[in-house]
């Protein structure tokens, strides 16, 4: 390369000077529009956040009320069929109770009939033993009593 004359070297040295000495007010040219992007994305978001929470409840809210909504007539429906099927349960078990309790009178009956037919032959019994041993025993003047004949 040629060696470059002087005055063209000073021309080029000045004008990067020059561009070096505009660099810091377009840096703070830069800085500020910076600053105020983030200031602008910072308030969008919070404008965003505010719109997802107005409708998250809003959505709540309707949904909550759907589901109150639901909820009471399908409670209805539930408490009608639960009722009905109930009074159907009662009217069979009443009917299967009263025929149980007339088997279970029968059976009672019986046994208190044999109960009472093995009482008066126990009895039957001890009044023999009883006389039986009273035939053994010696009377009051000490001697055993005679049988009648």
């Amino acid at each position: 390369m040629s060696p470059q004359p002087v005055a063209t070297r000073v021309d080029r040295l000045e004008e990067r000077v020059t561009a070096l000495e505009q660099l810091p007010g377009r840096l703070d040219a830069l800085t500020l529009e910076i600053s105020q992007f983030r200031s602008e994305v910072r308030d969008e978001f919070s404008a965003v956040r505010r719109e997802m929470r107005d409708q998250g409840e809003a959505i709540r809210t309707d949904l909550q009320a759907e589901m109150r909504d639901m909820a009471g007539g399908l409670g209805g429906e539930i408490t009608g069929t639960l009722r009905g099927e109930m009074q159907d349960l009662a009217g069979t078990l009443r009917g299967e109770m009263n025929a149980m309790a007339g088997t279970l009178r029968d059976e009672m009956r019986a046994l208190s009939e044999t109960l009472v037919t093995r009482m008066l032959v126990l009895h039957e019994d001890v009044i023999a033993r009883i006389a039986l041993i009273s035939e053994g025993q010696p009377g009051p003047s000490g001697r055993p009593k005679r049988k009648k004949k």
